[in-house]
């Protein structure tokens, strides 16, 4: 039995932020004495062990079956999934950290608006005998997504830094970075040019495919499956209402069409039934998961389709026997052993 069961996360950033709130709200709240700690434990749950490090460190050490999970960066797990032959995607999107490693040219550049406009351009620096130079600290992604544009005259400057200043300090001619909202690129006098995606990302869990093996083997109520499930609730119900739209005494023409009204305007599993007040008079009840920003936009219109009372409840966690399948089952069916063809 694998005790302790070691998750590495971010020791500090939005990743760690978001992966912190993210268990927590499963019911794996962390306890962290301060930030400098490097170690920690989860209530109620004394097989997980959490120990803090940089992004690219977890991958390391769950590549080399140290850590047993591990919350990155998919773009970080994908700048080193050539040597992380042992790690294995859990989940590539956990729901926060959402941004694209894109490719981004000074502003300056009006001629240069997609990346055919670089292999051009690439070859006239060739010519000239300069090499065109591209700051990034994703080296193998970049000369893989460079390779597909049939570019293959530049150098890479890898850096760590500030990249957005490489062009206007003349360090290099482009950058290869992350962006979310473009914002940063454009305050610099850079943009992101058409064909420049490299990658999406977010952050991701992943893990030791052998020790995940042995935790699979645990079964349905082991801690994995346990965890993994808590994850799906919680993330399947984010931005959900629970709406409860209740009517009567009888009039139970009203409860078809506020049934059929929210189903016309988005609401998912509705549901109608017959309920009683405190005077045992039969009453109509309708109940749906509906966006939670669209709540007030619904409840005028079901007052006047005969609703007496009409109720959001905050959804914690929601598992639907009709949507995709569970994490869990998804990674029991990828580590199976499948018989060669």
């Amino acid at each position: 039995m694998i005790d302790p069961i070691r998750i590495a996360l971010p020791s500090k950033g939005h990743l760690y932020e978001g992966a912190v709130d993210l268990l927590k709200a499963a019911g794996y709240k962390v306890r962290r004495a301060s930030d400098r700690q490097y170690e920690a434990t989860i209530g109620g749950h004394p097989r997980f062990h959490v120990v803090f490090m940089r992004p690219t460190d977890i991958v390391i050490q769950v590549q080399e079956g140290r850590c047993h999970l591990g919350v990155t960066g998919m773009d970080v797990f994908a700048e080193h999934q050539a040597e992380a032959t042992d790690a294995v995607v859990v989940e590539p999107d956990l729901g926060y950290g959402g941004c694209r490693l894109v490719v981004a040219v000074p502003e300056s550049w009006i001629d240069v608006t997609h990346m055919l406009d670089l292999v051009d351009l690439t070859t006239e620096f060739k010519a000239a005998g300069k090499a065109f130079r591209v700051s990034t600290k994703y080296g193998t992604l970049t000369q893989a997504h460079f390779r597909r544009w049939g570019i293959y005259h530049y150098q890479i400057i890898h850096s760590e830094g500030a990249l957005e200043l490489h062009p206007t300090l003349e360090i290099a001619d482009i950058i290869v970075d992350l962006t979310s909202s473009g914002t940063t690129l454009k305050d610099n006098r850079l943009r992101e040019i058409e064909g420049g995606k490299v990658l999406d990302s977010a952050a991701c869990l992943i893990g030791h495919a052998p020790t995940l093996r042995e935790l699979v083997a645990e079964g349905d109520t082991g801690p994995l499956a346990l965890l993994l499930d808590g994850l799906d609730g919680v993330r399947a119900s984010d931005g959900q209402l629970l709406l409860e739209v209740a009517g009567g005494p009888e009039e139970g023409h009203q409860a078809a069409a506020v049934a059929a009204y929210l189903a016309q305007h988005g609401a998912q599993h509705v549901v109608r039934g017959e309920v009683w007040d405190e005077r045992g008079r039969s009453c109509w009840r309708v109940t749906a998961l509906v966006a939670a920003g669209r709540l007030t936009s619904y409840q005028r219109e079901l007052m006047k389709l005969g609703a007496r009372r009409v109720v959001g409840l905050p959804t914690r966690f929601l598992f639907d026997a009709e949507g995709p399948p569970s994490t869990f089952d998804r990674l029991r069916e990828h580590l199976a052993p499948h018989p060669s063809r």
